[in-house]
């Protein structure tokens, strides 16, 4: 009886560490495919895209209104590197107006894609577009590594067709950076990014309402062609 006790209990504790070990397996197995939404803004060198622009501005001196429409080209160059800082990638802009063959040089700007989020430098100024994993939290400060004052960037849809002209992008995410609405000023920032494809709709409106009329401008810019290595 004693020798059957001890060959049952073998097997239950063999049995019971099968079940602990095929678990951790599978543990293991579902976090490496958590997906933390890295590839919703590839930064590979040899990315180029190019965006359809329209832009209104808007005068209240003589209450007129001025419309352009240009096509703007982004190419992902090569790494800035600084004494103590993580390599950024640099990306040059260059625009190509109506009527025109050629495309003339608009300046560059810089991004950082760290384990945490994904950080845009434009004019000096540092924003975080987005933070990783994706949708983990429902807000965060884009102004964190600037003075200039607290900014809350919001989810706004989470993995939704988006459509651009005669094409729909699955799995899309947008990012609400701005929003007000009254009396004097009507702001909207919103930028949504596609899984592979990084940045494909860029919204920024920003008008004050005097008793004169309305001043700013409105922009809108999407993703129409682009090529990746």
């Amino acid at each position: 009886m004693r020798i059957t006790y001890l060959f049952v209990s073998v097997i239950v504790v063999a049995l019971a560490m099968t079940s602990f070990l095929s678990s951790c397996q599978k543990t293991e197995i579902a976090e490496e495919t958590i997906d933390l939404g890295y590839d919703y803004f590839p930064t590979d060198s040899a990315w180029e895209k190019i965006y359809l622009v329209d832009s209104i501005y808007f005068n209240d001196n003589n209450q007129s209104s001025d419309t352009f429409q240009f096509l703007l080209k982004e190419e992902f160059a090569g790494l800035a590197n600084g004494a103590g800082l993580e390599s950024h990638r640099i990306v040059k802009q260059q625009v190509q107006f109506p009527n025109q063959q050629n495309w003339e040089a608009r300046g560059s700007y810089f991004v950082l894609k760290t384990n945490q989020n994904l950080q845009q430098v434009v004019d000096n100024q540092r924003i975080i577009k987005l933070v990783f994993p994706i949708g983990n939290v429902q807000s965060w400060n884009g102004n964190a590594y600037n003075a200039q004052g607290r900014r809350n960037f919001i989810w706004q849809n989470m993995k939704v067709n988006h459509p651009i002209f005669d094409t729909s992008y699955a799995n899309s995410i947008t990012v609400l950076e701005a929003q007000i609405n009254n009396l004097i000023e009507e702001i909207l920032i919103r930028s949504t990014y596609v899984k592979h494809l990084g940045l494909v709709e860029f919204t920024n409106n920003n008008l004050n309402i005097q008793t004169t009329g309305v001043s700013g401008y409105k922009i809108r810019q999407r993703l129409i062609s682009y090529t990746k290595p």
